[in-house]
């Protein structure tokens, strides 16, 4: 794990109390998974007080063993410990995108120049910052009501759809309704090609309330229908500037100061050649670092 990724869990474990966490732990990992998680004594092991350790309380430990995560990073107990919580607050988001399955492989390969993307075509003041040179670990917001530190666990599935099997783990903070929340989340997001010009996604975010009165508001329908709805918007965005791009729109990136320097000048030859037809995985980014410069 690098510095800053460390670092940040460092961070993290402010909103929660540790012990709490390592008993989160190793309880939902032996009684979710039957594993034994290293220094956890027999007491820790133990179901805790008021949670029904059911399928359905299981079925996102269950996910994340089965996408291949090792339980015994440091990054996965993090993880683990919050999931093991009491509390937690379900959101979905789902859909069809009329973006290419390459071309949000570029997106999600380039996510400072994807918000500036957004903000030529949408006006809006997305911002996406990287905090680690592999690129796994991120700042962002949306300019408006969300913003978040996320760490990419996941990019794909025990190796198989490399960046359509997506786990982000990190603090999230929203002003929703009358509430200025901030607290710990997982979201998966996973993606299929519908076609060649289409693809299908779902959003699934696990947020954990940190008390009673909390997990109520955050259950609430009409709560959860705002949340969702902001998900939503996001997404959204990203169709309405990929797709008025691909269709030819160029007039909203001639007028755009932010895409101005020699960088995103490289990143839009890029996306227009993938655009076009090219194709891109995720990580291309440092196998093809430069192959648009110019002179190349």
């Amino acid at each position: 794990m690098s510095k800053t990724a460390t670092f940040f869990l460092i961070f993290l474990l402010g909103f929660f109390p540790l012990f709490a966490m390592h008993k989160n732990a190793c309880s939902s990992a032996k009684l979710c998974l039957n594993i034994d998680l290293e220094g956890c004594s027999t007491n820790d092991k133990k179901a805790q007080s008021k949670i029904n350790y059911n399928q359905d309380f299981c079925a996102p430990f269950v996910e994340l063993k089965n996408r291949g995560m090792d339980l015994h990073g440091e990054i996965a107990r993090e993880v683990y410990g919050r999931l093991g919580q009491k509390y937690r607050a379900i959101y979905v988001s789902e859909g069809v995108l009329d973006v290419s399955p390459p071309m949000m492989s570029y997106l999600f390969d380039h996510m400072p120049f994807t918000a500036k993307l957004i903000n030529a075509y949408q006006g809006s003041t997305y911002s996406i910052r990287y905090n680690a040179f592999n690129r796994r670990v991120f700042s962002g917001t949306n300019g408006r009501s969300l913003s978040g530190d996320f760490i990419w666990v996941a990019q794909d599935s025990a190796g198989h759809k490399l960046g359509f099997r997506n786990v982000f783990f990190g603090v999230g903070r929203a002003k929703i309704l009358k509430w200025n929340l901030q607290g710990t989340a997982v979201a998966f997001l996973d993606m299929d090609p519908v076609s060649k010009h289409k693809t299908k996604y779902k959003l699934t975010a696990v947020v954990f309330p940190g008390n009673s009165v909390l997990n109520s508001i955050m259950k609430m329908d009409v709560f959860k229908k705002v949340v969702e709805e902001k998900i939503d918007y996001i997404i959204k965005d990203i169709q309405k500037a990929s797709t008025r791009y691909a269709k030819g729109d160029k007039s909203p990136i001639f007028k755009n100061k932010e895409l101005k320097n020699p960088e995103d000048a490289v990143y839009l030859k890029e996306f227009e050649a993938v655009v076009n037809g090219d194709p891109w995985v995720l990580g291309d980014y440092f196998k093809k670092k430069g192959v648009h410069a110019p002179g190349k």
